[in-house]
């Protein structure tokens, strides 16, 4: 659903649930930053967009996702599991699109806006089903 809703249906994405030990390998490793954290995003179509093959999906990349994070703020923010693991990989899926929040003003805002709407979109959807 977040997928579609960004232009992009015939699209592949990777999602691992993992522990905190590799995430905060994960992080070290390609960030730098010596601690886990609850998403990593790694984009497939950074700079120039790989030529896509006719038929096949395109394929944008991985999203990995703490698990002992993710329940720890769903326990913190008082909602289930479930809806914390779902805003972990709309907000994964955003970095995927080139949205950073870290950018701060502007660029912070475009993307809560944007993340608010998919996730809006994707539980009025599973209401209906």
């Amino acid at each position: 659903m977040a997928l579609s809703s960004l232009g992009c249906a015939d699209a592949e994405l990777s999602i691992l649930i993992t522990g905190d030990m590799k995430m905060r390998r994960l992080n070290r490793q390609w960030r730098g930053i010596d601690r886990t954290t609850d998403v990593l995003s790694f984009a497939m179509l950074e700079g120039d967009a790989p030529a896509r093959i006719k038929g096949a999906p395109l394929v944008l990349g991985d999203i990995v996702i703490s698990a002992p994070k993710a329940l720890a703020q769903a326990l913190e923010a008082g909602h289930s599991l479930e809806e914390e693991l779902l805003f972990l990989l709309v907000h994964g899926i955003l970095h995927i699109f080139g949205y950073d929040h870290e950018m701060g003003g502007r660029e912070k805002q475009r993307m809560e806006r944007k993340q608010k709407e998919l996730l809006r979109s994707i539980m009025e959807k599973k209401k209906q089903s």
